[in-house]
């Protein structure tokens, strides 16, 4: 999946792409010829750009608790429940992770795995908007934390939460 680029980003592109010069064929015709490199003033030039605007997504709105931050390090985290967010829509996604947020909550689990998966280049929707859901107000009161998955537990592709007891 591809997108367009701003009007900046295509301006950055187009400068960087100045400074590159194609692979040169070892011998025979056709070989490029070397291109000038780039000189200090492009180079100046590029650093003058206004900086880009990343969205970035909410941080956790707190520290994992010290005696489970060790834990989750290693991925020694006992898993209460899981909920698999895969295939859904935001809008069921949020309902989804609501509803599973809540029974685990009513019968004591201390630890929900919310599988949110990756996108192409690590910027699924999900993954993405999961964050800004949990620090919600309506989710906020049942959390203690959240914090990024261990890799045999789904990586960066999936979150543990801790639950209020």
């Amino acid at each position: 999946m591809t997108r367009r680029l701003d009007s900046t980003e295509r301006l950055v592109w187009n400068r960087v792409a100045r400074t590159v010069a194609p692979r040169r064929r070892p011998h025979g015709k056709g070989a490029a010829k070397p291109s000038p490199s780039a000189s200090r003033e492009d180079f100046a030039a590029m650093m003058r750009l206004p900086p880009l605007k990343i969205k970035c997504a909410p941080t956790p709105t707190g520290p994992v608790p010290h005696a489970a931050d060790k834990g989750v390090r290693k991925g020694r985290v006992e898993i209460d429940a899981r909920i698999d967010l895969h295939g859904m829509t935001q809008v069921q996604a949020k309902k989804s992770l609501s509803t599973a947020l809540f029974r685990s909550a009513k019968r004591g689990d201390r630890c929900l795995l919310v599988i949110t998966g990756k996108g192409p280049q690590l910027d699924g929707v999900l993954r993405t908007n999961l964050p800004g859901w949990l620090a919600g107000a309506d989710l906020r009161p049942r959390i203690t934390t959240f914090a990024q998955a261990h890799a045999k537990h789904g990586g960066t592709g999936a979150w543990y939460v801790f639950l209020r007891t």
